[in-house]
């Protein structure tokens, strides 16, 4: 991710905070880095409606040596159904791709904030911001990044919203598939960090129905949300706790009109509210740094409706047994516990799921480093077809 928060005890942000310029990309301001021309990210309007999946555009962005790589705009779904404009990053490693395409990586990246300049593909390093990225291009993957819906486009983003997520993911790997020169494959792995953890097991709980075209081989989660009504209690435990919350109730705010923030919001939450477009997670966090929950909100999005019935409806469920599942956990999480994670994930095995789960006794919210030769080896295995290890045997 482009840079950590050392607020806690661990130098981590709750589902991978990370930030970009924190300015309005339409004000014109000066901003520390490099950013594309937003006109790129501004779909047709009125937009016409396509297939999900249709490329809208395209165009090169820097990538490591000997590879490709794209910036691509993309139609996708909401969760009502309706045609949005989603982006994201496309990198393919050099050389001739195997027969029958180049394996994808599907990356879902952990949480950058709501507004349109924490969108990972603005970075004018992309790769950068992908986890075990130059790796996995080594290996022969091709990569492919959604930024999500609302991120970088139009609209709000629907955070920690599973079936939004899900589409953005999947809809990303069908757009590249029409890149000339990327010649993907059909076999996909979906690999999330914390918000992007939740994404890709999202993806593997609807890829049969909303994407059969894609062969989904395998979710590989770390540090993953798996129930968010159990972390939405711990989360007021942590330093950055209240600017986490609002975001949650702000994300499932963007996916249903009826959830109105300021509606369950004081003077001093409402005055706060506009970092949420303008700012991303950093400034979030820093804006709501010095209130309780209590002096944010009027009533708590936590056992308030829709907010909390959005909660545990946007919690995983289970995965089809033919998507096998990976989850990386970090022994001293303080975000993410490895108590919550193991108890969903007994819930997981409860309804048929296939799963390895690996812990890191020394790792905390940034477990990937930790991880990254289990990582490697479990898709690869998934790539040629290796049977999957299940710890819920």
């Amino acid at each position: 991710m482009k840079r950590l928060i050392s607020i806690a005890a661990a130098g981590a942000i709750l589902l991978t905070g990370c930030s970009g310029s924190g300015t309005d990309p339409d004000a014109g301001e000066a901003s520390p880095h490099p950013r594309p021309a937003w006109a790129f990210y501004r779909p047709p309007v009125p937009l016409p409606r396509r297939a999900p999946g249709t490329l809208i555009r395209s165009e090169p962005v820097a990538a490591p040596a000997g590879a490709r790589g794209w910036r691509i705009l993309y139609h996708s779904r909401d969760t009502a159904g309706r045609d949005v404009a989603v982006s994201g990053s496309v990198f393919v490693p050099g050389g001739a791709p195997p027969p029958g395409g180049r394996p994808v990586v599907a990356w879902a990246h952990g949480t950058t904030g709501l507004g349109d300049s924490c969108a990972p593909s603005t970075d004018p390093d992309p790769i950068g911001g992908i986890e075990d990225g130059r790796a996995l291009l080594a290996a022969g993957d091709a990569i492919v990044a959604t930024d999500y819906e609302g991120l970088g486009t139009p609209g709000p983003h629907p955070y920690l919203v599973g079936k939004s997520e899900a589409h953005s993911v999947l809809d990303a790997v069908r757009a590249a598939a029409r890149l000339p020169g990327a010649a993907l494959g059909r076999s996909v792995v979906v690999f999330g960090h914390s918000q992007g953890a939740h994404a890709a097991l999202f993806a593997g709980e609807v890829a049969s129905s909303y994407a059969p075209g894609l062969r989904l081989v395998g979710v590989a989660a770390a540090s993953p949300p798996i129930d968010l009504p159990a972390l939405a209690r711990h989360v007021t435990d942590l330093d950055y706790g209240t600017g986490r919350l609002v975001e949650v109730a702000a994300g499932y705010g963007a996916a249903d009109p009826s959830a109105r923030l300021e509606s369950i919001t004081t003077a001093a939450g409402r005055a706060r509210l506009g970092v949420l477009e303008k700012g991303c997670d950093d400034e979030v966090i820093e804006a709501y740094s010095k209130l309780s929950a209590g002096e944010v909100f009027t009533r708590d999005p936590r056992t308030t409706p829709p907010w909390s019935t959005g909660l545990a409806g946007d919690s995983v469920g289970a995965l089809p047994r033919a998507v096998p599942v990976l989850i990386l956990q970090g022994g001293r999480d303080p975000i993410i516990p490895p108590g919550v994670t193991k108890a969903a994930m007994g819930r997981m095995c409860g309804r048929g799921g296939v799963i390895a789960y690996r812990v890191y006794p020394h790792a905390y919210h940034n477990v990937v480093p930790s991880a990254a030769p289990d990582l490697n080896a479990w898709i690869r295995a998934r790539f040629h077809g290796d049977p999957a290890p299940d710890d819920c045997r």
